[in-house]
């Protein structure tokens, strides 16, 4: 596979009241394949939001270097333009930066600063409200009638309308039910399924993490801690734990079921996951004994 983001020695300081320097990221060191669903997850202010930042240009590291599809994209101003289309970030409650009169013209926003004809631009918009669940009739609303969720879908429909070979969420179930959050990850993981596209997503959920990637990311005090499949990075609980996060709550219960002498395997990570299990173990007529 060939590279969507290749980061080397990434460092950001960031310059506080008084002239005190604070390092949010330091030497970074990180490379992303094209096709790839990777999550990032770390502590309240391990820098996962400063990493991500720099990956279409919205920072600019103090020092080393962001490469997007084979190119620099801090070497002028053009490219630097359209690494921004092709690295789409949505960041946490995206619903906030909703301002047009409809829901049309906000997900037309983006495409529409890319110079595409109208033609095209009704064509990514239609695209992008069926991926996201947006109802045609819900385009010519304004984005300020709809509901949390649905306000949710249309700010990252106008991310994906711009066809990034990368997107990038933000905690993007943040403040959603359990029902909500469960739905928006099944839409998100549908479109990278469909599209092939590489999906880079940041939570402090872990199961939602779980459901989604194939590769975690922990960061910790602005480096990177660990890198991972998810079997490998949920087999360090304790050093999770060290560093401000944990497993999630059903890996816990499978894990200490399984130690009990229970017929079910430790490497549970969703809830989905565990009622089939446990559903097959009954139906086995075994127990969990």
């Amino acid at each position: 596979m060939s590279k969507a983001i290749e980061i080397t020695n990434l460092t950001h300081k960031y310059t506080q009241s008084g002239a005190q320097e604070v390092v949010a990221v330091s030497d970074v060191n990180l490379s992303i394949e094209k096709g790839e669903s990777i999550g990032i997850i770390g502590h309240t202010g391990s820098g996962k939001s400063t990493l991500i930042s720099h990956f279409n240009g919205l920072l600019k590291p103090t020092s080393g270097d962001v490469v997007v599809d084979g190119t620099n994209i801090w070497a002028d101003k053009e490219t630097l333009r359209n690494a921004r289309f092709k690295v789409g970030l949505c960041f946490q409650y995206p619903e906030y930066q909703l301002f047009e009169e409809t829901v049309y013209k906000d997900i037309a926003f983006g495409p529409k600063n890319m110079k595409l004809s109208p033609e095209e631009i009704d064509e990514r918009v239609l695209r992008a409200a069926e991926f996201t669940g947006i109802s045609k009739s819900m385009l010519e609303k304004s984005p300020f009638e709809l509901s949390g969720g649905e306000k949710r879908r249309a700010a990252i429909a106008g991310v994906i309308a711009m066809n990034p070979e990368v997107i990038v969420l933000d905690e993007p179930a943040a403040g959603l039910d359990p029902a909500g959050r469960k739905s928006l990850i099944d839409m998100i993981k549908a479109y990278r399924d469909s599209t092939g596209s590489t999906v880079i997503m940041v939570t402090h959920n872990m199961e939602d993490i779980a459901r989604i990637a194939e590769r975690l990311i922990v960061i910790n005090r602005g480096k990177i801690a660990l890198d991972g499949t998810v079997d490998e990075v949920f087999s360090r609980s304790d050093d999770l734990v060290q560093w401000g996060l944990k497993v999630p709550e059903i890996t816990e219960v499978f894990t200490r079921l399984h130690n009990m002498g229970c017929n079910v395997p430790r490497g549970v990570y969703t809830v989905d996951e565990g009622v089939k299990i446990l559903s097959r173990v009954m139906r086995g007529g075994a127990g969990l004994g």
